[in-house]
C-alpha cells in the first residue's frame, strides 16, 4: 500500500512525470499523502473506493472521487481554490521528486505545461478529473506506461 500511496503522491504533485530518486525523502512523502488523503476523504466524503481509485490511476467513478483528487491537488497548491491549476508549485514538486534531473525535469516540465492550460470544468472537482486525465495521456505519450516505479 505504501508504495501505491507514492505513486498517488506523484500523480498528484507531478502526475506521474518523473521517477523518484536521490534526495527525495520517500518515507516523509507517504505520510504526508496518508495525513492529506485522510483529511480529504473526511472533507468531500469519499469512500475506499474512490482512494483506490485514485491509488490504480484510473478515473473517478464518483463525484466525491473527483472531489477527492481536487481536494489533494489544493492541499499540495497544484490547484488553487477557483480550481485554476497551478503550474509553478507543480514545477517544484517536480524539482523536488526528481532531485533536479535535467532529463526528468524536461520530461515533467513538457507534461505540466501541455495541461496546465488546458479548458478545464468550472468546477474544481471536474477540473481535477480533466487535469488528472490530461496528465495520464501525456505520461503515455512520453512513454511513462502504468508499470512506472518509483
Amino acid at each position: 500500500m505504501a508504495n501505491k500511496l507514492l505513486v498517488a503522491l506523484a500523480v498528484m504533485c507531478i502526475f506521474g512525470a518523473a521517477v523518484v530518486r536521490g534526495e527525495f525523502d520517500k518515507a516523509q512523502a507517504i505520510e504526508k499523502l496518508k495525513t492529506k488523503a485522510e483529511e480529504c476523504k473526511s472533507e468531500v466524503g469519499a469512500t475506499d473506493v474512490d482512494i483506490e481509485e485514485l491509488v490504480g490511476r484510473k478515473p473517478a467513478s464518483t463525484m466525491e472521487g473527483k472531489c477527492l483528487r481536487a481536494c489533494l491537488m489544493k492541499k499540495f497548491e497544484v490547484m488553487d481554490a477557483s480550481g485554476k491549476f497551478a503550474t509553478e508549485v507543480a514545477l517544484k514538486h517536480a524539482e523536488k521528486v526528481t532531485d533536479g534531473n535535467a532529463d526528468k525535469m524536461k520530461v515533467a516540465s513538457e507534461i505540466i505545461n501541455a495541461c496546465a492550460n488546458i479548458e478545464v470544468s468550472s468546477d474544481p472537482c471536474q477540473a481535477a478529473e480533466d487535469y488528472g486525465k490530461c496528465f495520464k495521456q501525456q505520461a503515455n505519450a512520453h512513454g511513462i506506461n502504468e508499470h512506472y516505479e518509483y
